[in-house]
């Protein structure tokens, strides 16, 4: 994308009134002293951009100043331009005017328009970061920006971006297959975390040694110690017969508990037996039965009792509710006749109630009509309600019938009740006095119990007596075994901590040599990583700087360990940036701008600042606007371009 500055206008912009650049999309020169104004014209293009000046500031005074340094009143600040977008014109203004409520400037608001139609400031936001956004705009204008404003790890990676994928040195594949998938910073990082902890090991071994050594010299050698090892075998073997014999008993003592838990549940069997036999009913069966029926018949006639009572009261609830119609059916009856002899006996009234005038003829007759009628639906409802008492009347004295009944029913089958409960008491006494001196069946003459009674006394006869003395024997030899034991090995302890010792000096020893190869494989690997990064510096610097005409960057700097760092500072004829003259900058600084904007695919109008410091000539691909500083020129001027200007 090719954006060229065809022409830019300034009205009320800080310093400027106002001020028409026409440049039709052509390099220019704009001249004037310093303080003029050249500055707010590169400020005035990017605060119609973005909304901030040239050092990228949001918050900047644009408005112009009285005497007072006060924002002058009642003036309307505007920038114009139009841009040539890959050969289309497009006119973009932005106008900031007074916010005035009840005559008091309260603030300022900010107007839009692309191509002369008002636009809404998000709107023309919006459309100028499609055609390029702000930090692209920033690196491809400000000739600073790059080296001056971004950080050296963003222009390092932006730079990488440039030169594409670049190969790995050659000669390096045992190094690559060890790293695996970590890049080679974090394989180092790796290797260094391991040499490091490979270090410490290494250097706690010999204290280690040195530590065992003076114990093995300290040792005083015994003349009997074979002696002692062949006494030490034989009072252990001792020790492990006695165990066996324990272990013996101790089987033999869980099987004779075993037997003993076997007796113990027959017994509970046997005394289970006892008591089915002391509560055998067999000869009493048909009492006991009897007994059961008796029960039962006395709890149906209790039954039959409580159903009886109930349907009563269900009767004395039902007549209540008909008594109570009735009542209802007499008062309306009464409220019939009432309203029927009042009626009956009322005059009509024959004159107007507003009036006091006598009514029609025709009036009268309808009024007398109306009361006829009435008169018949009073006699009508009064029928009714007679009908109905009758009906309720009826209801309650054949309820009455039927209570009595239910009444008598009742009384009679509880009166049947206390007979028959009266009977049965006595019956129950007389069977429970049977089954109570009936005779039970004797153990002895059990089958059953006596198979149960009979292998309690076989188990009883297998158990024997406890293994406890014998135990306590073998427990008795076993410790005076064991205190022999203890003594020889007290006394043998250094025998066999000299063997240990002097096994643990030949494992250290081969544990040290082996952490030794292990640190020299560490140390040939970072050898190689150093090797792989300073050849692989130099294919980066080199792709990188090919990109170039003028600018070199060094892009990896050499450490006093000889260790290789990444950096990224930019030189001219080896000069580092921050060493350059100013016009050498802005040499270097277009330099960078071309590569960026074939990099980016878009070309922008680049305002170079202090131009009268440059001796090169500009070489931008980019279409340019010098801003040159002229004692003499006390106005803003265009070179060969026609300028209208009031300062």
């Amino acid at each position: 994308m090719d954006i060229r500055l065809n022409y830019l206008r300034v009205e009320n912009f800080k310093g400027i009134k106002a001020f028409t650049a026409n440049l039709d999309g052509d390099n220019a020169v704009i001249k004037a002293a310093n303080g003029i104004g050249k500055t707010t014209i590169y400020d005035a293009f990017n605060y119609l951009l973005f909304g901030k000046d040239s050092s990228g500031r949001k918050d900047f005074a644009i408005r112009p100043l009285d005497d007072d340094n006060q924002p002058i009143k009642g003036l309307t600040l505007a920038v114009e331009a139009a841009l040539i977008v890959d050969g289309v014109v497009v006119i973009l203004r932005k106008e900031q005017k007074e916010k005035v409520i009840k005559n008091q400037i309260t603030g300022y608001e900010t107007f839009c328009s692309i191509d002369e139609v008002p636009t809404k400031v998000s709107d023309f936001n919006d459309y100028i970061s499609k055609i390029i956004p702000e930090e692209t705009f920033k690196a491809l204008t400000d000739l600073h920006y790059f080296n001056g404003k971004l950080h050296w790890t963003e222009r390092r990676k932006m730079l990488l971006d440039i030169a594409g994928e670049i190969s790995a040195p050659q000669g390096f594949d045992s190094l690559l297959v060890a790293k695996g998938n970590r890049s080679i910073d974090d394989y180092k990082k790796v290797l260094l975390d391991q040499k490091k902890r490979l270090v410490k090991s290494r250097d706690e071994i010999n204290p280690r040694i040195d530590e065992i050594q003076k114990g093995l010299d300290g040792y005083a050698g015994n003349g009997n110690t074979a002696k002692m090892e062949a006494s030490r075998m034989g009072i252990q073997d001792e020790i492990n017969t006695l165990d066996k014999q324990r272990d013996n008993l101790m089987r033999s003592e869980r099987e004779r508990q075993a037997k003993i838990d076997r007796m113990n549940n027959l017994k509970r069997d046997r005394a289970v037996r006892e008591s089915q036999l002391k509560s055998d009913t067999s000869g009493v069966q048909a009492l006991i039965e009897e007994r059961q029926e008796l029960t039962i018949s006395l709890s149906n006639m209790a039954a039959e009792v409580r159903e009886a009572e109930s349907l009563v009261t269900i009767k004395i609830a039902d007549i209540d509710l008909t008594k109570k119609g009735l009542a209802n059916a007499l008062k309306g009856l009464e409220d019939a006749r009432q309203e029927y002899l009042k009626l009956s006996q009322k005059e009509e009234d024959c004159t107007c109630p507003m009036c006091k005038q006598a009514l029609p003829e025709g009036m009268v007759k309808e009024i007398q009509a109306q009361r006829i009628i009435r008169l018949k639906d009073i006699t009508s409802k009064g029928n009714e309600f007679n009908n109905t008492i009758e009906q309720y009347q009826q209801r309650v004295d054949l309820s009455n019938v039927e209570l009595n009944e239910l009444k008598e029913n009742a009384k009679r089958l509880n009166e049947e009740l206390v007979v028959a409960r009266a009977n049965q008491q006595a019956r129950l006494a007389e069977i429970q006095q049977v089954v109570d001196s009936r005779e039970t069946p004797k153990p002895e003459n059990d089958p059953a119990w006596q198979s149960i009674n009979n292998a309690i006394a076989q188990i009883e006869t297998e158990i024997g007596e406890p293994m406890t003395t014998q135990l306590q024997t073998i427990e008795e030899s076993r410790r005076a075994k064991q205190f022999e034991l203890s003594a020889l090995d007290r006394s043998l302890a250094q025998v066999d901590r000299k063997k240990q010792d002097e096994q643990r000096i030949v494992e250290l020893e081969e544990q040290e040599k082996q952490i030794a190869q292990q640190i020299a494989d560490c140390d040939n690997l970072l050898a190689q990583i150093e090797q792989f990064k300073a050849a692989e510096s130099i294919a980066i610097e080199t792709a990188v700087n090919g990109r170039f005409k003028y600018v070199n960057f060094k892009l990896f700097k050499e450490n006093l360990n000889g260790s290789i760092e990444e950096d990224c500072m930019a030189t001219l004829n080896g000069v580092p940036y921050p060493d350059m003259s100013y016009g050498q900058k802005i040499v270097v600084g277009i330099d960078i701008v071309n590569v960026l904007s074939g990099h980016f695919g878009v070309s922008v109008p680049i305002f170079v600042d202090n131009a009268e410091s440059l001796t090169l000539s500009l070489e931008a691909t980019s279409q340019t606007i010098e801003l040159y500083a002229l004692k003499s020129a006390r106005m803003l001027t265009l070179v060969k371009k026609e300028v209208v200007a009031n300062v």
